[in-house]
């Protein structure tokens, strides 16, 4: 590892003032000490602003705002457009890093030839931690196609970033999938660690989203209206698959059987179990709770 390569880390944040200072600590006590933290707000009318002043005056973290709220993908790029480092790692500002994540994600990822570094992570529920260590090694753009596997976060660098355009702020949601797809066409396979290294908050509820179904199911159509032309049929009978989980269809066996494939088999099973034997779903969840 290079110890004076500088980590940019970006938090796009709206009106989450009591949730963003968590997000924000996590990144300033991180061990790994040549980062810069942007915080671009998007619009804001709560007090997002008097919150970060006293950290904003003590220079631990740029603050940049859209006036008008213009979507998460545009708050993003003004940070990705006005990012130093030479790698770059975003962090939802409902979410957390672990002290040890940008230092992990850059010795792992700045030796390689991959486009970008990924990590599962810990989900926090109201009723307890769930670890989600799912696909780790390398992802390429054939397995990506299937599902999101490298989940809602990356570290990449910059320049990579900023030649595919950032995120679309036509996409309504699948935002990061979309960006990661078109980053490992453009830049080649990803990697993705087993070192959980990220805390997904789903013990509030915040307007994520990913909560909205008609947003979801919109985004779809508009990502398969952009990469279905590097699609296989196994990828589209995969996308068949999601998109009947948006729109909370059945999962008949006769589905399971049609379109499962090598490629979206842990995906296919899950939403089987989970639309068929909700029961049995429950009480491996259950078992997999820490704390």
């Amino acid at each position: 590892m290079q110890e004076k390569a500088l980590v940019t880390v970006y938090i796009a944040t709206h009106n989450r003032s009591g949730l963003l200072l968590r997000a924000v600590e996590s990144v300033l006590n991180q061990t790994y000490p040549h980062i810069e933290l942007i915080v671009a707000d998007d619009g804001s009318a709560d007090d997002t602003y008097q919150v970060l002043s006293p950290l904003i005056d003590q220079g631990k973290l740029i603050y940049l705002k859209n006036e008008t709220p213009q979507g998460a993908c545009v708050a993003r790029n003004l940070a990705i457009e006005a990012a130093s480092g030479e790698f770059i790692t975003g962090l939802d500002d409902d979410d957390e890093f672990l002290p040890h994540r940008v230092e992990h994600m850059l010795t792992s990822f700045e030796a390689t030839d991959y486009s970008c570094f990924a990590s599962p992570y810990c989900e926090r529920t109201p009723k307890g931690d769930v670890e989600r260590r799912m696909d780790p090694g390398e992802v390429t753009l054939e397995a990506l196609l299937h599902y999101n596997i490298l989940g809602n976060q990356v570290m990449t660098r910059t320049e990579y970033l900023r030649t595919i355009g950032g995120f679309d702020p036509k996409m309504p949601a699948f935002q990061d999938y979309d960006t990661w797809v078109r980053l490992v066409h453009r830049y080649g396979t990803a990697f993705k660690s087993d070192n959980i290294s990220y805390i997904w908050y789903t013990d509030h509820v915040s307007g994520r989203i990913s909560e909205c179904s008609d947003r979801r199911i919109t985004a779809f159509k508009k990502f398969m209206g952009k990469h279905q032309a590097i699609m296989s049929q196994a990828h589209k009978d995969s996308m068949s698959i999601l998109e009947k989980r948006l729109q909370g269809s059945n999962y008949s066996l006769l589905d399971f059987l049609k379109l499962t494939n090598k490629g979206n088999l842990k995906a296919s099973v899950s939403f089987f179990m989970n639309t068929n034997f909700r029961w049995l779903k429950w009480l491996f969840d259950v078992s997999r709770l820490k704390g």
